[in-house]
């Protein structure tokens, strides 16, 4: 059975990390925010990096919270997360961003796309956004995280483009602000709020429906 202290370890270090960076945490904070004692955190886990590196393992391999974890937890393996990073970029643009066919035919609406942006960025945040803020301390995921981010924007402007030809949206005279504007939306809503405001947490289906319809009544055209 899944330890219930690592749940909680794994959010709260995520969002401390992602908050405050990683040097600027202390054990003692991470223990207090997740309602255990400084001594169990050194109990479960070997370090401080080995906190950090099984938050992002934890938010990037489904099922590993559920996973029988062997204790103390240890730094994680540099090799395998980088291979879940090589997998979340074949989820991201082979399925998420990918809105055409082989001839060029929209088969996903823009909407869709929207909602499916949202849906990874809530299952993958605590990783995505603690390997950039803390990428002095993971150089090897930053090396890989950094060209695959801006490979993520390029497409989705390219999406962009896309449903404003078809005329599925309003045209846009700054396509690639517009990106990362509908993007920081989709994050803050996705996790970022929680993150912000611990004390008001947003279930995770309404935060995707008032994101999804924010981003909806700005964008497409028949909302106007």
């Amino acid at each position: 059975m899944a330890d219930e202290r690592l749940f909680s370890i794994y959010f709260h270090a995520g969002r401390l990390f992602n908050t405050k960076r990683y040097a600027n945490t202390k054990v003692s904070e991470i223990a207090e925010a997740a309602g255990v004692a400084t001594g169990t955190i050194y109990n479960l886990f070997t370090s401080k990096k080995a906190i950090l590196t099984f938050v992002i393992r934890a938010s990037l391999e489904k099922d590993y919270l559920d996973s029988e974890i062997a204790l103390p937890v240890e730094e994680a393996d540099m090799k395998h997360l980088y291979s879940l990073c090589e997998k979340l970029n074949d989820r991201v643009f082979g399925d998420v961003l990918r809105i055409t066919d082989g001839e060029g035919s929209i088969i996903k609406s823009f909407t869709q796309m929207v909602a499916d942006i949202f849906d990874m960025s809530a299952d993958i945040l605590l990783a995505t956004g603690n390997i950039e803020t803390n990428a002095s301390i993971l150089r090897e995921l930053a090396s890989s995280f950094f060209p695959a981010r801006d490979q993520f924007f390029r497409v989705f402007e390219k999406n962009l483009m896309t449903y404003m030809e078809a005329g599925e949206i309003r045209k846009l005279d700054y396509p690639r602000v517009h990106v990362q504007s509908i993007n920081d939306i989709l994050t803050w809503w996705a996790m970022n709020a929680n993150i912000a405001m611990p004390e008001i947490s947003v279930p995770r289906a309404a935060a995707r429906d008032i994101a999804v319809d924010l981003v909806a009544r700005a964008y497409l055209i028949h909302n106007k």
